[in-house]
């Protein structure tokens, strides 16, 4: 190693600190053992030492060398004195050029700490976790690539200056820092852990049945309104007393199409709070709107079934209804939260959730969310909403009610 160092020292070889500290990496210089900065100065020596003694050698070799038409004839001293050459070869091995490092002293303390209440994401986060244990952060070295100066059009490499970075086992996908120092950004910006980070998070379960039930509670919004809207429509074109009678033989009471403002609102402050990262209280929206534009849609089926609106519309409504009430539920099980309580609702052998069971459930994950989260509590009391079924919650909420609640709704 003395002779080699001296040697490549005098042939201009780059050190080894002084590669790390010209790219930004000194504070990972500090990291290596002793062994570590040997291994990675003899693969730089190398790189300048090896191609003059292979070239030492070869002409050694070429001027013993006698040709003799078919004949080649080389000088067996010629031969003694080439491998005298090559003794100052310095070999490389297939890893020379990188090292392992301590993760725990590259990691910032925050690049595993998850930025939203996803437990997808807590998930996923414990994976990578796992995984960068496992293939370990990596430093590596590569010379950088320079244009020929005997032939511009050819690109060689260029052994006293090099290109340095981290990565993902000891040829895996390159971890972005400009420092050494991973933080959050760096480990997103690894090809393999962002694209699994979108994959398992951005699209993964949890996030992706919330997105599809706010589709699915957004459309029967609309078809729910649609009806209401053409209910009204009935009603203004019917001749003058026939509504009155209608309504008045059956008992009826034509709700307000305010009815469905208040689950809007609450679907959309959920969709806001899905784009934050606020998985819970987007949860907590999802069904509290659920369960409201359930009990419109029951509200308007209601006055279909007591006047003469229409069979074919009475069925209309109550799939709006049924559709709102499954998506409560997957609200209630989303996140795992709420699921054996809600499976075993109904009792053994029947398969049948009924209204009160996902109100009941409901009434107390929400009402945790809200305890926790009074802010929100406030905003949804601002909120008018169609009442519920007698003993049900989430629409016609009294004081001291429930489990943390609070005040409750204002209802119709």
């Amino acid at each position: 190693m003395g002779d080699s160092r001296k040697r490549a020292a005098a042939l201009g070889a780059a050190t080894i600190g002084e590669v790390l500290t010209t790219t930004g990496y000194a504070s990972v210089l500090a990291q290596l053992t002793a062994a570590q900065q040997m291994q990675l100065q003899t693969y730089l020596d190398a790189l300048v030492i090896d191609p003059l003694v292979q070239q030492e050698a070869n002409d050694v070799l070429r001027k013993g060398t006698k040709i003799y038409g078919q004949l080649v004839y080389t000088d067996p001293e010629a031969k003694r004195r080439a491998d005298k050459v090559m003794r100052a070869y310095v070999p490389l091995h297939q890893l020379d050029d990188c090292v392992r490092l301590n993760l725990a002293l590259l990691l910032d303390s925050k690049a595993l700490v998850p930025t939203s209440d996803n437990p997808d994401e807590a998930d996923y986060l414990a994976k990578v976790r796992k995984t960068l244990e496992y293939h370990g952060v990596w430093l590596r070295l590569s010379p950088k690539m320079v244009r020929d100066a005997d032939d511009p059009s050819r690109w060689v490499k260029d052994p006293r200056h090099f290109e340095v970075w981290l990565s993902l086992g000891p040829r895996g996908d390159a971890i972005p820092t400009k420092t050494g120092r991973i933080d959050r950004e760096a480990l997103l910006s690894t090809q393999v852990i962002g694209a699994n980070y979108y994959e398992k998070v951005d699209q993964g379960p949890v996030q992706s049945t919330l997105d599809r039930e706010v589709r699915r509670l957004s459309s029967e919004i609309d078809d729910g309104m649609q009806l209401h809207i053409e209910i009204a429509r009935i009603r203004r074109e019917a001749t003058i007393g026939v509504v009155e009678a209608s309504d008045f033989l059956g008992g009826a009471d034509f709700p307000s199409m305010d009815i469905w403002n208040g689950p809007q609102k609450i679907l959309v402050r959920a969709m806001y709070l899905m784009n934050a990262g606020q998985i819970w209280g987007a949860r907590a929206l999802l069904i509290v709107s659920a369960i409201a534009v359930r009990d419109a849609a029951n509200l308007l089926h209601k006055y279909i079934d007591k006047s003469t609106s229409g069979a074919e519309r009475s069925v209309k409504v109550l799939k709006v209804a049924r559709t709102a009430g499954k998506v409560a539920e997957v609200g209630l099980v989303v996140t795992g939260v709420g699921a054996l309580a809600l499976s075993g609702s109904a009792g053994a052998g029947t398969v049948a959730v009924t209204e009160s069971s996902v109100d009941a459930l409901a009434e107390r994950e929400v009402g945790r969310y809200l305890a926790r989260n009074p802010e929100l509590a406030g905003e949804l009391n601002q909120v008018r909403l169609a009442p519920g079924p007698r003993g049900t919650i989430l629409g016609n909420v009294k004081g001291g009610h429930s489990a943390g609640a609070g005040e409750g709704f204002t209802h119709w």
